[in-house]
């Protein structure tokens, strides 16, 4: 198009034709600049618009972090800020001039046979160019909209990285309580074990019955039985481990470990959270849409030009310039149904907004509950374990005195090993119940000091 410009400015100089209309004329307001047919048609080209998604390949310094990023879920989620903030300029083009250009050639005859005239070549062109002048803002709207679809995508990849993160912390939680549980059993067993000779040996001599034999047996299957769970626990966390964190598997262990020394509590405030936002962010896209619909039924108006030559010799070019209004007048309803189906999605949108603060209410109660419970069970459990250390050094020496029997001592080496089991897994519980209590406002990395890493590893708009 652009190497006919020069062409085109001098079939307008021959023409001297200045074609240019504003709103003025037609709605009494003036809404954009004067534009002339040769201003529309010698502009330069259009700017090249392209989507504002930048910083898509920063590194993070932390390899848990580089790992959450790189996991399946939460890639899939950066893939769709790209496409859907590609839709941008795509919405932004409808705001930009249109310039068309169509050609046709062949053979031209005068219908009447008497006239004389003989077949002879013809050829025809027509440049049309097309400007939006106003839409009652549909398109302003439509643009904000598809901006707001950016956002919201850039939302999703926060709401997806911090539930990778929530799930990989829990299993490091499980894999590391697992393991230490492996150990206390094993530590109880080993003592246990020493001693299981003078019970056989007690029970060959009459000393002791059949029945406190199968009992110390079945307590010991007991905690073999928790063993091989632990071991299940392991393994399965480990599994889950390796293949999320994958290349990043050694450095981001060491990232893990560092959070178990994490001693921040909860926080229930719902200022950052990013469900709050997307669902913020829901209502303004309806509340848009809305907008969207009322204006439908308004005049639109396009300025248009344009300039077809000749189709045989001796015929006349023809120019036109002007403006193209567009008046709706009757949909059917379909614009009213639309308003009224949106504006109940916007109060389900609404009462969404209110569960979330409930539940963020009540996550806070139950935290507050059982902090308490938690509280109380360890100094119990710890006073517990105290106990049985007595108990067990106390019936140590009785044993070598003679006073006691075998039995009485294996069931307080077995004994003492659940209590400190118990102790483990109301840590691990603990654990688990802060990360859930955190995760009622969707922000797992706040808990951690995370959060400025992350959105420094992001994609930026």
């Amino acid at each position: 198009m652009q190497k006919f410009r020069p062409f085109l400015l001098l079939i307008l100089s021959m023409f001297l034709v200045s074609a240019c209309m504003t709103t003025d004329d037609i709605f009494g307001r003036k809404t954009f600049e004067t534009t002339s047919l040769t201003q529309l048609l010698t502009s330069g080209k259009s700017p090249k618009l392209s989507p504002g998604i930048k910083n898509l390949s920063v590194k993070s310094q932390s390899a848990l972090v580089q790992a959450v990023i790189e996991s399946p879920t939460a890639a899939r989620s950066i893939a769709a800020v790209i496409a859907v903030g590609a839709q941008v300029p795509v919405v932004e083009s409808r705001k930009s001039s249109k310039i068309n250009v169509t050609g046709s050639t062949g053979l031209s005859a005068d219908p009447w046979p008497l006239s004389g005239n003989g077949v002879l070549p013809a050829a025809t062109a027509t440049i049309t160019a097309r400007q939006l002048l106003s839409d009652n803002g549909q398109t302003d709207r439509s643009i904000l909209l598809s901006k707001l679809a950016t956002e919201k995508a850039f939302l999703d990849v926060e709401v997806a990285v911090d539930q990778t993160l929530k799930a990989l912390i829990e299993a490091n939680d499980l894999k590391l309580s697992s393991e230490k549980t492996i150990e206390i059993i094993d530590y109880y067993l080993d003592l246990y074990n020493a001693r299981e000779e003078l019970v056989l040996s007690a029970v060959k001599a009459g000393v002791l019955s059949k029945s406190d034999e199968l009992e110390l047996r079945s307590l010991r299957n007991d905690t073999l039985s928790d063993r091989t769970t632990a071991v299940l626990a392991v393994n399965k966390a480990d599994s889950f481990l390796k293949n999320t964190l994958k290349l990043h598997y050694k450095n981001a262990k060491k990232d893990l470990a560092d959070l178990q020394d994490n001693n921040k509590s909860p926080n229930f405030s719902l200022d950052d959270s990013p469900t709050k936002k997307l669902l913020d962010l829901r209502s303004s896209q309806l509340n848009l849409e809305i907008e969207i619909q009322h204006s439908l039924n308004k005049p639109t108006t396009n300025w248009q030009t344009s300039l077809s030559s000749p189709q045989s010799r001796g015929s006349n070019t023809t120019l036109y310039g002007g403006v193209t209004i567009g008046f709706p007048v009757e949909d059917g309803g379909e614009a009213a149904a639309q308003i009224e189906a949106l504006t109940q999605e916007l109060k389900v949108t609404k009462l969404d907004l209110e569960v979330l603060s409930d539940e963020t209410v009540l996550a806070e109660k139950n935290w507050s509950e059982f902090l308490k419970y938690y509280l109380l069970q360890k100094t119990l459990l710890k006073e517990r374990i105290d106990i049985s250390e007595q108990s067990l050094e106390e019936l140590e020496l009785r044993l070598k005195a003679g006073r006691t029997d075998v039995s009485r001592l294996a069931r307080e080496i077995l004994s003492k090993a659940q209590a400190e089991i118990a102790l483990e897994q109301l840590e691990a519980r603990y654990l688990s119940e802060k990360i859930n209590a955190e995760a009622s406002t969707g922000q797992i990395c706040r808990l951690f000091s995370l959060c400025d890493t992350i959105k420094n590893s992001l994609p930026t708009y």
